[in-house]
């Protein structure tokens, strides 16, 4: 600001001129700023605001002020006069001045920030200056205690969002009192020692004569937002009452805990199991879940680069809108023509949403993606030995590398000898009770260009998923690559003839000999994403940590002395990752193919 108003020539250039009285030959300048307003018949309803607010006092102290002051007539008086004591000081009076020197001279444009924290454009040219846009019609009136230029209106009070949510009064089908109660449930008032004035100690007890309180939100840190800086710049949207009923409803079904959850737990060798099992408050923990994804992906910074089409008037869409926790979303147009109102803020905009209007899997319910290879994924061997591998030179025939990837990792789980069946168990965390189609990314060896003259043989799986019910016991679901009753029969016929297969199969699916028919066959020729299944989960594990997941297991279900079968499949695993992804999601890309 000093630098700024070091431009103008009356200005202040260092805080020496704090009470620097401005050189005025007249009679106002050897008057105080009151004096000098309340003498002046333009400015008598302007007086009044002051003498009511206890401002008449402080303008006429040494303490150097900048007022901008209306002349009466040119704004609306008496709805001024309808407004709270504290309103009147902090929308009209506090408004309109400023600390510190601030002359009209020459061609200028300076930020000033007033007492209320507001920011207003003071700009200009010889002669011809103006306040928020609004004429000033007599400028650099001096005073001995600072200076006066009379406004042909006032300048427009526009609440920040904080003050905005916490104190407007919407009624109706446009009322915002779920978002208010939710926002206030994280305020915290404490007491501000450094700037308070110390009084007595009572009863071994520090009081104060002169108490000043602070008020914080943890929210807008959970936002990642500044709020409550005026100097700052968001859009945010706020949903009415039954936009965020509607959307309550929606987004708890994806947040169904059981009072009892159990898991299975490996032990390092990933050989033998136990069972382990956390108890929550459920109903406390789906409300308020629920409630956080309410809010998560309400608030966009209007100086991010993917965000900077919402200050356009009229708006404009961009192809993402970016949250302020770094959230992308990719229908905007969608979103935004939710807006049943605009509120322009000081420190940006509210927009009033009768509808959430994002998608479920960009926002509440995402799909999980557990990449095996990662070490902060858990994933056991069963049998065999695990290695982490990192495949630099990728046949890009076989793979299309996303998000700026170079290399492919996958998870190799080898059989340390040629009867053993080695099995891989990978760790499903923060799944929720939804429903989601399943996938396993298989990997040829010879995706690597250095091994492309190695023979790759298919693997043939079944995948037995391990998860919570309700009531909170364990249960086993068992994957198979089901075809048509009508075909089954024939497709046991083929199995048998074509692996020399004397067995007998019979339709249970516990029957190893049955599920050995009925196996999953990757493609060796590509990185191959092989469906699994569609399971809903009945229970919801998020944020229950690491280890209360539910997990998935990947076997090989065939005899180990079936030569036959041994000698046209491979024993080795090769898993990039497992994926679920919401069926709302799946059906969505189905539709848009």
């Amino acid at each position: 600001m000093l630098a700024a108003t070091m431009l103008t020539a009356a200005s202040c250039s260092d805080f020496d001129d704090y009470n620097k009285e401005v050189a005025d030959a007249t009679v106002a300048g050897n008057q105080t700023l009151w004096e000098n307003i309340r003498q002046n018949q333009q400015l008598s309803n302007f007086a009044s605001l002051l003498e009511k607010t206890g401002y008449a006092d402080k303008l006429n102290t040494s303490h150097f002020y900048t007022v901008w002051a209306p002349q009466d007539g040119s704004y609306d008086f008496a709805a001024i006069q309808a407004l709270s004591d504290k309103a009147q000081l902090s929308q009209f009076v506090e408004n309109h001045i400023a600390n510190y020197n601030y002359s009209a001279s020459g061609q200028f444009d300076t930020r000033v920030k007033m007492l209320n924290e507001k920011s207003y454009q003071f700009t200009g040219t010889q002669g011809n200056y103006s306040f928020d846009g609004v004429r000033i019609d007599q400028a650099n009136i001096g005073s001995n205690n600072g200076v006066m230029h009379i406004m042909n209106g006032m300048a427009a009070y526009y609440p920040g969002l904080y003050e905005y949510i916490n104190s407007t009064e919407l009624s109706g089908p446009q009322s915002i009192d779920s978002l208010r109660k939710y926002v206030q449930h994280f305020e915290e008032t404490t007491l501000d020692i450094e700037h308070s004035v110390v009084g007595p100690i009572v009863n071994g007890m520090q009081t104060y004569v002169d108490s000043v309180m602070i008020t914080k939100n943890a929210l807008w840190d959970m936002l990642n937002t500044q709020m409550q800086n005026e100097d700052s710049s968001y859009t945010f949207l706020i949903p009415t009452n039954d936009a965020w009923v509607s959307q309550y409803n929606k987004v708890k079904e994806y947040y169904n805990y059981a009072p009892l959850t159990k898991a299975q737990l490996f032990t390092e060798k990933g050989v033998s199991t136990t069972n382990a099992e956390v108890k929550i408050a459920n109903d406390e923990w789906q409300d308020s879940l629920t409630c956080r994804f309410l809010t998560n992906w309400l608030s966009y910074s209007n100086n991010d680069a993917y965000n900077r089409w919402l200050k356009t008037s009229p708006l404009s869409y961009g192809d993402t809108l970016r949250t302020t926790n770094n959230a992308k979303l990719s229908n905007p147009q969608d979103i935004l023509s939710q807006t049943v109102e605009e509120v322009p803020l000081s420190n940006g905009m509210a927009r009033i949403i009768g509808d959430y209007g994002m998608y479920p899997w960009e926002t509440y319910a995402p799909e999980r993606k557990v990449s095996v290879a990662n070490e902060r994924n858990r994933a056991f061997i069963n049998n065999g030995t695990g290695t982490r591998v990192n495949v630099i030179d990728v046949d890009k025939s076989k793979v299309t590398l996303e998000n700026g990837e170079t290399t492919l990792n996958y998870y190799l789980v080898h059989n340390d000898n040629e009867y053993l069946k080695p099995e891989l168990t990978v760790y499903l965390r923060n799944v929720l009770s939804t429903t989601y189609n399943i996938y396993c990314v298989f990997v040829p060896e010879n995706v690597d260009i250095l091994k492309k003259d190695v023979e790759t043989k298919p693997n043939r799986v079944i995948f037995t998923l391990n998860y919570c019910e309700r009531n909170g016991s364990l249960k086993n679901k068992i994957f198979l690559n089901m075809v048509p009753d009508d075909e089954i029969d024939q497709a046991i016929a083929d199995f048998k003839t074509k692996y020399k297969f004397t067995s007998t199969i019979t339709k249970a699916e516990t029957n190893t000999n049955y599920q050995s028919v009925f196996s999953f066959v990757n493609d060796t020729s590509k990185v191959d994403t092989l469906l699994v299944g569609e399971f809903t989960f009945p229970v919801c594990y998020q944020g229950l940590g690491d280890e209360y997941c539910p997990n998935i297991k990947i076997s090989t279900p065939y005899s180990v002395f079936n030569e036959s079968l041994r000698n046209s499949f491979a024993r080795d695993l090769r898993i990039a990752a497992i994926i679920l992804k919401p069926k709302d999601l799946v059906e969505f890309e189905q539709s848009n193919k």
